[in-house]
């Protein structure tokens, strides 16, 4: 699968709630990375690729919920890409800006953060 990401990504553990018109999923996801455009949820029970779900998740020492709307934009089974996890692409089509820029944000301090962790002692 080639990638198609044009924003920048953060590895990070997100436990993320579905809306409540989601009864028959689990009580809550693990999200393995975000960015301001979507994220990828670890599940060994994908939704099919299309449905639209209701999220609600909080990025570490940010006390606000943030909500969206998501699409299923692909959806990788057990083993199919080892040692990649199972799991679905999500694509956020409903997000206020200010829930964007809160995780653009966050992503960008991730990645300085690693930056500067992974820079020789001088």
């Amino acid at each position: 699968m080639a990638d198609r990401r044009r924003d920048l990504r953060a590895v990070v553990r997100l436990d993320v709630k579905p809306g409540a018109e989601s009864l028959k999923r689990p009580p809550f996801f693990v999200a393995s990375n975000i960015s301001k455009s979507g994220m990828f949820i670890v599940t060994t029970d994908p939704l099919p690729e299309k449905t639209e779900i209701k999220l609600q998740f909080q990025l570490p020492d940010d006390p606000e919920k943030i909500q969206v709307i998501a699409r299923v934009l692909w959806c990788r089974e057990r083993d199919e890409r080892p040692p990649h996890f199972p799991g679905m692409g999500l694509r956020f089509i409903e997000i206020s800006a200010e829930h964007k820029a809160r995780i653009e944000r966050f992503v960008k301090e991730i990645l300085a953060s690693e930056k500067t962790a992974d820079k020789p002692a001088s």
